[in-house]
C-alpha cells in the first residue's frame, strides 16, 4: 500500500511541476499523457488488489487458514499477529493437508519406501543430538498411506513430535541426552511394516515464553485437532487480550506496479519507433516530390519569374489541389511556410536557409543554396544549374523507384513461400492418403 501511495505522490508532484511550468514537456505532451494515465490506472488496480487482500481481516480480528485438499502437501502460512497492548509481529504457521477418513485410508493405502530416518529429524542435523521438535507426519507427500507413530518416552516427546524441554531437563540434569525409541507403523491395505530408530533428545534453549508461547501452542493444538477440517480458526483472545491476525498480501501491489513501469517504458519505445517511422515516411515522400518541385522551379524561372513569385505560384497551386483531394505533402507544406515567412517580413535569403534546415535533406539544401546564391550573385547561370539539378533529381527518382520495387519483391517472398507450402500440402497429402499398401 505504501508503494501505491508513493506512486500517487510522484504523479501528483509531476502534474504540479508541469502545471506550474517548472518542467517543459511540449515536444512529448501526448506521450506524457499516455504514461501518466497508464501509471494512474495500474496504481489504482494495485491499490484495489491490496485492499481486497486486506479484506480477509474481519472486524473481530479472526482469520481462517485454508488447508490443502486430500493428498496435498503441507504448507507454511505467514501471518501477522498483534496481541492487545503489544506490537504486531510476523509468524509462520505450519498447516497440514486434510487427512483421509477411515474408508478413504483403506482405499488409498500403498506401501512406501523412503528414508524416514532423515524426515523425522525435522530441523535437526543428527539423531544423536535432537534439540528441536521431531517431524512425525501422518502422511508423506505423494504417498497415500497412513503412519502411526509410537514412542518409548511420551513424557519427553509427545505423539506429534514436540519436545518437552522441562521434562527433559528434569530427567537429564547433566545434559547427556535421553534416548527415545521412535517406531512408525506403515499401514497399507491391512498390512503393516514397522520402521524403528532411536534419537537422543536434549532440552536445548527455551524459545517461547509468556503469552506469545501460549498463543503458538494453542495454534499448534488447534491445527492438530482440526486435521479433518478445511480451515483452521485462529484464536481471537488469549488471557483476556485481543489478538488480530492478518495474512500477508502486501506483495501483490509490487508486481502490478512493476508491470506499469514496464508498460511506460514500452510506451516510450513505441512512441520513439512511431516518430522514427513518421520521419522516415516524411523523408521518402519529400524525396519523391523533389523532382516535380525542381522541375517547376526550372520551368517558371526560365519563363522569367522571380524566385519569390515562383514560391507563391507553387504554394498557391498546392493549396488548390489540397482543397480538392485533401492530401497533404510535407515538401509543399514547407514551401507554404516559406511564403508565410516572406509575407511576415523575414529576409528572402534567410527564408531559403530556414527552408533548407527544416527539410534536412541534401537535395532541398542544394535548392536553398542555389536560390540564396541567386540573390547574392544575380540570375546569371541559375537556369542551367536548375536544369542540371532537375535531370539529376529525375535519375535519382528512377533509381529510388527501382530500389523500392526490389524491396517490395523481397517482402513478397514470405507470403509466396506460405502459398507454395499450402499448394504442396493440398496436392501431396491426398496423394499419400490415396496410396493403398
Amino acid at each position: 500500500m505504501w508503494a501505491c501511495a508513493g506512486v500517487y505522490l510522484m504523479l501528483a508532484a509531476a502534474a504540479w511541476f508541469i502545471k506550474k511550468k517548472k518542467i517543459s514537456i511540449h515536444p512529448y505532451e501526448e506521450l506524457a499523457k499516455k504514461i501518466f494515465l497508464l501509471l494512474f490506472v495500474v496504481t489504482t488496480v494495485a491499490a484495489a488488489a491490496e485492499t481486497v487482500g486486506r479484506m480477509n481481516i474481519k472486524e473481530s480480528g479472526s482469520l481462517r487458514l485454508e488447508r490443502s485438499e486430500y493428498g496435498g502437501s503441507r504448507k507454511e502460512e505467514k501471518v501477522e499477529m498483534q496481541i492487545e497492548g503489544e506490537d504486531a509481529e510476523d509468524i509462520s504457521i505450519q498447516v497440514f493437508p486434510r487427512i483421509y477418513s477411515a474408508k478413504e485410508i483403506e482405499k488409498l493405502r500403498e506401501q512406501i519406501t523412503a528414508n524416514l530416518e532423515k524426515v523425522i529429524l525435522g530441523n535437526n542435523d543428527s539423531p544423536d543430538h535432537v534439540e528441536e521438535d521431531l517431524y512425525l507426519p501422518d502422511q508423506m507427500d505423494g504417498f497415500p498411506f497412513s503412519i502411526l507413530w509410537e514412542l518409548s518416552r511420551y513424557d519427553v516427546v509427545d505423539m506429534t513430535g514436540r519436545l518437552n524441554p522441562e521434562a527433559i531437563m528434569k530427567e537429564d540434569p547433566d545434559g547427556e541426552g535421553i534416548i527415545v525409541s521412535v517406531t512408525g507403523l506403515l499401514r497399507y491395505e491391512g498390512t503393516e511394516s514397522a520402521f524403528q530408530t532411536t534419537v537422543r533428545v536434549f532440552a536445548g534453549e527455551k524459545e517461547e515464553e509468556g503469552i506469545r508461547g501460549k498463543v503458538l501452542r494453542t495454534v499448534n493444538a488447534l491445527e492438530e485437532k482440526s486435521r479433518e477440517e478445511r480451515f483452521i480458526e485462529l484464536p481471537v483472545y488469549m488471557d483476556g487480550k485481543h489478538i488480530r491476525w492478518r495474512q500477508g498480501q502486501s506483495e501483490k501491489a509490487v508486481p502490478i506496479l512493476l508491470l506499469g513501469i514496464i508498460g511506460s517504458v514500452l510506451l516510450v519505445c513505441l512512441e520513439r519507433e512511431k516518430k522514427s517511422r513518421e520521419r522516415k515516411d516524411r523523408n521518402e515522400q519529400m524525396l519523391l516530390d523533389y523532382p516535380e518541385i525542381i522541375s517547376q522551379f526550372t520551368m517558371l524561372m526560365g519563363a522569367g519569374m522571380t524566385s519569390k513569385n515562383v514560391w507563391k505560384k507553387i504554394a498557391g497551386d498546392y493549396q488548390e489541389k489540397k482543397k480538392e483531394t485533401g492530401r497533404q505533402r510535407a515538401a509543399y507544406e514547407e514551401i507554404l511556410a516559406v511564403c508565410v515567412e516572406l509575407k511576415s517580413g523575414i529576409p528572402e535569403a534567410e527564408c531559403y536557409e530556414r527552408f533548407a534546415r527544416r527539410c534536412g535533406l541534401v537535395p532541398y539544401m542544394k535548392l536553398g543554396v542555389l536560390l540564396a546564391q541567386n540573390l547574392k550573385k544575380g540570375t546569371k547561370g541559375i537556369s542551367e544549374m536548375l536544369q542540371m539539378e532537375a535531370v539529376q533529381a529525375m535519375e535519382e527518382r528512377k533509381s529510388r523507384a527501382r530500389r523500392l520495387g526490389e524491396e517490395a519483391g523481397t517482402k513478397l517472398l514470405v507470403p509466396l513461400l506460405l502459398m507454395l507450402i499450402i499448394v504442396l500440402t493440398i496436392v501431396v497429402v491426398p496423394a499419400f492418403l490415396s496410396i493403398q499398401l
